[in-house]
């Protein structure tokens, strides 16, 4: 059975996790074993909320624990990749299934999915398929992963499937660490290059305006526009950072609105130099999913439907749905792909000719693999070409104020001379 504890370490610090065990007077001696006394414990709630929510009243410490939640769920997430490693390799070693759980959750360091863990050890215990199981949390599991998880139940091949899953939720995990890595040194680049002009702007530039005014000549009209900006965020920073901050979330909210959320998916496929990458990576995601899905016997009409929530993109996933129709009406699937017109003709003619040698999973596979590299190659070309751009960009901003703020001192040594 599993049990919710709060208990102190031996510096005082006061934790809270669960534990496996025949009775709680059994859990309490482990947690004893392992140097920790506890406060408080009980049989683990059924919709996994800690101790501590649980005795939570005020709406502030709701909010703080349903942000905390949408956190912990991204967060748990990313352990699905080790947990399908170690679930596959125990299953292989002849291991029986609800065994291997459990010996999982005791190795799980992270709470909120040694939780996920406990609630599906849970549920096999009285009698429910694992991908039942996982289907309970679907913000952790993703649709591809309990259908495939079925499907192997169904064929009596779950090892073999949850290793095939092992290896592509390593892969995306990786391609996820590439794309955000190419992302993130832009991004701090920019953020730095922009903390950079605000302090001169902010700080530097007003100490010297006073001492232009004390000249009494007319400055160039590039100081001028500097000293202005310079004078407007002085005086309006706060409320200039609140408006953005403001300006940030009402696009947040707009984005999560339908309508919102189709013209961002637009224009992302269709921003200059990045909308390389993303139209790449959606081909990719669509083929290496769908290709995996028909060599697991997934009914090609389901892998659809789940490939439709995989991609990411509203406009895609309309398309996709219509190919799916088309599909349902006896049209060929790559007829169907090709009147829905999002695959590049290459891709197109490969899936053409895996349907007609009816080997098409394989040729969705190899074409994800191809589209693997080109999209770690794009990445790659990317971030060498922005790199530069960045730095002209720093160099042309911070070279611009100090420039203004030069042109009035040489103007200065002009006259007097």
């Amino acid at each position: 059975m599993i049990y919710q504890y709060e208990a102190l370490n031996r510096k005082g610090e006061r934790l809270s996790g669960i534990v496996d065990a025949t009775s709680e007077t059994k859990a309490k001696l482990m947690l004893k074993q392992e140097g920790l006394y506890v406060s408080k414990i009980g049989p683990k709630s059924s919709n996994e909320a800690t101790i501590e929510q649980k005795n939570s009243n005020s709406s502030i410490s709701r909010f703080l624990h349903s942000a905390s939640g949408i956190i912990a769920r991204k967060m748990a997430s990313k352990q699905v990749g080790i947990f399908s490693r170690q679930l596959a390799t125990l299953l292989s070693a002849g291991m029986p299934l609800l065994r291997a759980i459990a010996d999982i959750m005791d190795q799980t360091d992270h709470q909120y999915f040694k939780i996920v863990i406990a609630d599906v050890k849970e549920n096999l215990e009285n009698g429910a398929a694992l991908s039942n199981c996982l289907a309970k949390h679907r913000g952790v599991f993703s649709n591809m992963y309990i259908n495939m998880v079925r499907v192997g139940e169904n064929l009596g091949s779950l090892d073999e499937v949850i290793e095939r899953l092992a290896d592509i939720e390593e892969k995306n995990a990786t391609l996820k660490s590439k794309v955000q890595s190419a992302l993130w040194y832009p991004g701090f680049m920019i953020f730095f290059s922009t903390c950079i002009v605000i302090f001169l702007l902010v700080v530097i530039v007003p100490s010297l305006a006073e001492m232009f005014e004390d000249m009494g000549h007319d400055l160039p009209l590039p100081t001028q526009i500097i000293m202005g900006i310079s004078s407007f965020l002085s005086a309006f920073l706060p409320l200039v950072l609140l408006s953005i901050g403001a300006g940030i979330f009402f696009l947040y909210r707009y984005v999560h609105t339908e309508k919102g959320r189709h013209k961002f998916d637009e224009l992302k496929m269709n921003i200059p130099i990045f909308k390389i990458l993303y139209n790449k990576m959606i081909v990719y995601r669509f083929t290496q999913n769908m290709g995996i899905m028909l060599s697991n016997n997934v009914d090609i009409l389901k892998s659809f439907e789940i490939v439709e929530k995989i991609v990411g993109n509203s406009i895609i996933e309309k398309k996709i749905n219509e190919a799916a129709f088309k599909i349902r009406e006896g049209t060929p699937v790559s007829k169907a792909l090709a009147a829905a017109d999002f695959l590049p003709k290459m891709v197109l003619g490969m899936i053409n000719a895996g349907e007609a040698s009816d080997k098409l999973d394989t040729m969705l596979v190899k074409i994800g693999e191809v589209y693997e590299t080109e999209v770690d190659l794009t990445i790659t070309s990317l971030t060498n070409m922005i790199e530069p751009l960045i730095i002209v960009f720093m160099g042309i901003a911070v070279g611009g104020i100090v420039l203004s703020v030069i042109l009035p001192i040489f103007q200065m040594n002009l006259i007097v001379q």
